[in-house]
């Protein structure tokens, strides 16, 4: 007897699904979300104080699900050698206005501007002595951090009240764990955003000495390598440091165990199901065992099954173009190959809303290519909220061919005033922004720096032969061409 199996109901489906999340704002987390590959298990663990992503990585997730019950107890039984039930989990800094966490306006009254080394390690150790308060006395109004500041004003009574917190938790066979997150908006200004991390990394660093205080920073990779940085004991938190980075398996797992789990479409569910089993591939019944055992997680012959039923076999006639497993990888990559969950979702969500898949399929080669221009141009956008400057170092470049030599961008850059523009732009008082490199630069050397800043984010890289490159996933988006590569719009 054939399956039945409604397509049109899947392809509704996969349009509903969540590409973006946050610890605090509008797009939390959620149980039914959450999948747990095992690579990030060290990521998790309250003893590893540094992970490093890129944007749309999976800091903030991970930092929204440790500082939710539900979501936490979840992880916890996914994880289940990590000891995250024993955690109690307080927000140090997410970004948002949040009852935990202290804000960047909280912070800037706190420590005048110039003043940073000085005070900021004091301000970040009440932020941990204010948590852990908070966390052992529940039912209390919790201190203000100017409270806290002055309190411990001395470093021994600081050090001091460390110690008896630790002891409690230690007492109560609980562990605290203070998160750090989104420090890309500790501040607009270079070297004060750079003072308070080095001083954030030095008191975490300092918290090796307690046994059941812990805190855990989620950070993007320039920030933590940032050769402006200070802080002495910094190579050893860089060298203990855990990266979130997705193998293609890791995200195509988490495209489908999302697709099985939409809380709101069951019907797409039902018939997901009906297609995977269709391909031959059993779904244990019981949710854990799927989390922990389901091959299409994992296993890379699996997912190639259920994504030629998706899609196809390939990206064109003939596998001349490749085949529609192994595209959408290959093509959302930044400088470094690295694929976020963020694009890589945003590919399919897009992909499902493009026209008129093929009857026996849900989406479409030609779908899969509009995903990756949408998502293209949502990455560069969401790159423009982080980088103020990073628009307008792409505008210019429209209509140029990549791969090429770097002194065709740099005489792009020169043609059209970039360098100006973008300094003059980022000390604007009312939307500047944190400018490519710290000012002021040495003259001459503005469109090296330029070209560096975009090299350390992963939207330009230097090739064997030195010429440069931009990847898919920003090239689109800046009308850029490349020979044989997805053009910027499609055509008529």
């Amino acid at each position: 007897m054939t399956t039945v199996i409604d397509l049109a109901a899947i392809r509704s489906g996969l349009a509903t699904l969540a590409s973006d999340h946050d610890a605090s704002g509008d797009h939390r987390p959620t149980v039914s979300e959450i999948f747990a590959p095992e690579q990030h298990a060290n990521a998790l663990d309250p003893n590893t104080p540094i992970v490093v992503g890129a944007r749309g990585a999976g800091k903030s997730f991970w930092a929204g699900v440790l500082g939710q019950e539900d979501t936490k107890a979840a992880t916890a039984f996914a994880y289940p050698n990590l000891g995250l039930e024993k955690l109690i989990v307080k927000s140090g800094y997410s970004g948002f206005s949040d009852s935990q966490a202290v804000t960047a306006q909280i912070i800037n009254a706190r420590i005048p501007n110039g003043k940073e080394t000085e005070q900021g390690f004091g301000f970040w150790q009440a932020v941990i002595i204010r948590a852990a308060k908070a966390a052992l006395h529940q039912n209390e109004e919790p201190q203000t951090i100017r409270e806290v500041i002055e309190m411990y004003s001395d470093p021994e009574d600081a050090e001091k009240e460390l110690r008896s917190l630790d002891k409690e938790f230690e007492r109560s066979g609980r562990v605290l764990l203070v998160t750090f997150d989104a420090l890309d908006t500790l501040s607009r200004d270079w070297f004060r955003g750079t003072r308070l991390v080095d001083t954030l990394l030095e008191a975490v660093w300092m918290l090796r000495a307690r046994r059941s205080i812990r805190a855990k920073v989620f950070i993007r990779p320039e920030q933590l390598n940032d050769e402006s940085l200070r802080f002495v004991e910094l190579p050893k938190l860089r060298s203990g440091r855990v990266e979130l980075e997705w193998r293609q398996t890791d995200l195509y797992g988490l495209l489908f165990w999302r697709l099985s789990t939409l809380q709101d479409s069951p019907n797409a569910v039902a018939n997901f199901r009906r297609l995977v089993e269709d391909v031959g591939i059993a779904t244990p019944e019981d949710v854990s065992q799927r989390r922990r055992n389901w091959s299409l997680l994992s296993d890379s012959e699996a997912q190639r099954k259920v994504m030629n039923r998706f899609a196809g076999l390939y990206m064109g006639k003939t596998n001349k173009k490749g085949g529609t497993y192994d595209w959408p990888y290959k093509h959302l990559g930044d400088a470094s190959g690295k694929v976020t969950p963020r694009s890589f979702i945003k590919l399919f969500v897009e992909a499902s809303k493009f026209g008129q898949a093929p009857s026996q399929q849900v989406i479409s080669a030609e779908g899969i290519r509009h995903g990756l221009r949408e998502a293209s141009k949502v990455r560069v956008d969401q790159l423009g909220v982080e980088y103020g400057w990073i628009k307008r170092a792409l505008a210019p470049l429209a209509g140029i061919i990549v791969p090429c030599e770097l002194q065709a961008i740099f005489d792009r850059w020169s043609e059209s005033n970039t360098i100006k523009l973008i300094l003059e732009a980022a000390i604007d008082p009312e939307s500047g922004f944190l400018p490519p490199f710290p000012l002021p630069a040495k003259e001459g050397s503005e469109l090296q720096l330029l070209a560096s800043a975009m090299q350390r984010i992963g939207v330009l890289a230097v090739r064997d032969d030195n010429r440069v490159d931009i990847p898919d996933l920003f090239r689109v988006a800046a009308l850029m061409l490349k020979k044989g590569g997805t053009s910027p719009k499609r055509k008529a």
